[in-house]
């Protein structure tokens, strides 16, 4: 592997990735580099799934799993066996802001990491509850949120929320590595199920947006092998630009999800959302309860 370079060069700088809103490559870039200090810990390490949108927003968009063959030679991956293919995925692992422009520079517009580093990838570090609310619905989705913080509370676990770019929130829980995807899995199932047994009229497991009746649904799914998540800062390869976005719960009654952009975040980096994240406690171990058979 060769030297990161300090700096990555943008290819067709005035290429618009978001056309209704005048953001070019070379825009978007910037912006990546004003984040990376806060979005790198939580890429570190982690097999890296991308959005890529090469004519921007407003064309054709694709996941990206496997390094393309031209990357730079400093470019890190980790093979991971693809379950549906006699070959390995080669993941790009993103640990510097090289890697984070380079990305940039081929308009991969949302950046969705593993639970799980590259030194371990049979043992998650994170429990996530992703919160799905029906459209235009982001307060049912706040009023959710403070019943799953109260579960957790309940149950001892500290938990960190963010806005996901789109309708919805995440809370996310830094866990020990002790436990399988599979046993994750389970314990976020049981933490659903906890949750729903509070208010069945307004959360829900259910897939189906026919079966869910308008209610909130939970995804316990977000902790399963091959699960991934979309990351703090990341853009969404959306026309408003908005992003995920760190936030601390005494601000959830009082925010709109579409304020957080790619034009808007720089200026938020020193906002509570920001500071309570980058000061993350520990890793904690999840309780016996939600691990039992």
């Amino acid at each position: 592997m060769t030297r990161t370079p300090e700096r990555v060069e943008v290819t067709r700088p005035d290429k618009l990735l978001w056309p209704a809103l005048g953001i070019t490559k070379r825009a978007y870039v910037d912006y990546l580099a004003t984040v990376a200090d806060r979005m790198l810990p939580w890429l570190r390490d982690r097999p890296l799934t991308v959005i890529r949108a090469p004519d921007g927003v407003d064309g054709q968009r694709y996941f990206q799993k496997n390094t393309p063959g031209y990357a730079p030679s400093w470019i890190r991956t980790v093979a991971i066996p693809a379950p549906s293919a006699n070959r390995d995925v080669a993941y790009t692992v993103c640990n510097d802001a090289a890697t984070l422009a380079w990305l940039g520079n081929q308009a991969a517009l949302e950046f969705h990491p593993a639970p799980v580093r590259r030194d371990r990838l049979e043992r998650p570090d994170l429990l996530v509850v992703d919160i799905d609310p029906p459209d235009d619905a982001f307060e049912a989705a706040v009023d959710v949120a403070f019943l799953v913080l109260e579960v957790l509370d309940d149950l001892g676990l500290i938990t960190l929320v963010k806005t996901t770019g789109g309708k919805g929130l995440h809370l996310v829980v830094p866990i020990v590595r002790h436990v399988s995807p599979e046993d994750l899995r389970r314990a976020a199932a049981r933490l659903t199920a906890i949750v729903a047994d509070r208010r069945p009229d307004l959360v829900t497991a259910e897939f189906r947006k026919a079966d869910r009746k308008g209610r909130v649904m939970l995804d316990p799914s977000r902790n399963g092998t091959g699960a991934t998540i979309v990351a703090p800062y990341s853009p969404r390869a959306r026309g408003e630009a908005t992003a995920s976005f760190p936030v601390v719960p005494d601000e959830l009654r009082s925010i709109a999800p579409t304020e957080f952009t790619v034009v808007t975040v720089p200026r938020l980096l020193d906002g509570p959302g920001p500071l309570h994240w980058a000061e993350a406690g520990r890793p904690q171990r999840l309780p016996a309860s939600l691990l039992r058979d």
